[in-house]
């Protein structure tokens, strides 16, 4: 639609998840470390040590979350683990962590008596679609609030819970500026919107589906992720620019649904990332050029 766009490259990633194969990635707080736990490997040896040496467990979230994706390379494990049991009691893990200790016995792990496993996962985006102190975007009367939006108070790292505080202040001063407006707004005719016309021939295939998204996930993952690199921005950028030619092909020619618009969607939105993150040679905040 053509509204302004900045500050994109800076994507927060948390770094303990819940990691299982049959569970989505739920935030494992960060809380839990700083009530004493660890991050070991798969033998229980703790790591953040050779990574941050005065801070170890309690380094920066984008310290912990680029050096379990080191530890996780340089072993090739899937994942690495929270011991909270040998270091808080276990009356002590239940009262201070009710929420997570039922989340994770849930799914058979018992954070009184064995290690979580944990994995980095995207988290917040600190940039975003441009917009004033009004939520005002480069677009007349389009605006944006929240994750969505850029303001610019979250800078190159957001803090902990500010973006809740954004999104009320933003929302209240959104709506306000809208309401203020509805008086002179000339309203549109539902009549005067046109049908949607099906042009595509045939229905999409969910095969390719996936597999485009599976493919995005995966270079943006590898390739775009917590630590960067230029030969890694080159491969990335090759490979969803191919991808987005197919995509679009496959868009033009299949019948709309929900799944083939975010997959659209979703490679632009990747491209944008990768061209941030290409443009912006210094590491600030969570965006780690090596």
């Amino acid at each position: 639609a053509g509204a302004r766009v900045i500050n994109t490259e800076y994507v927060q990633f948390h770094p303990t998840t819940f990691s299982h194969p049959h569970a989505s990635n739920f935030l494992i707080s960060e809380a839990v470390r700083g009530a004493g736990a660890r991050l070991v490997d798969a033998s229980g040896a703790p790591f953040m040590q050779n990574y941050d040496q005065k801070w170890g467990d309690l380094a920066p979230r984008d310290v912990v979350a680029r050096s379990i994706h080191a530890q996780m390379l340089s072993t090739g494990a899937e994942n690495v683990y929270l011991d909270a049991a040998s270091y808080i009691k276990p009356a002590a893990i239940k009262e201070a962590f009710p929420t997570i200790y039922r989340s994770c016995m849930g799914y058979g792990i018992d954070m009184t008596k064995e290690p979580i496993p944990v994995v980095p996962a995207a988290h917040y985006s600190c940039g975003g679609v441009w917009v004033d102190n009004d939520g005002k975007t480069t677009i007349d009367q389009l605006y944006a609030v929240g994750e969505t939006a850029c303001s610019g108070v979250h800078g190159a790292n957001r803090l902990a819970s500010n973006s809740l505080l954004e999104g009320l202040v933003w929302g209240a001063r959104a709506a306000r500026s809208i309401a203020a407006q509805l008086p002179q707004a000339r309203a549109i005719e539902a009549d005067s919107i046109p049908a949607w016309q099906h042009s595509g021939g045939e229905e999409p295939d969910p095969a390719l589906i996936q597999q485009d998204m599976s493919a995005i996930r995966h270079s943006m993952w590898n390739y775009v992720g917590l630590i960067r690199t230029e030969r890694r921005l080159e491969r990335a950028m090759s490979e969803l620019r191919h991808l987005e030619t197919e995509i679009e092909r496959f868009y033009r020619t299949a019948r709309l649904n929900d799944q083939l618009i975010g997959l659209r969607n979703a490679v632009r939105s990747a491209i944008i990332v990768t061209t941030a993150a290409w443009t912006n040679k210094n590491s600030r905040g969570c965006h780690f050029r090596q």
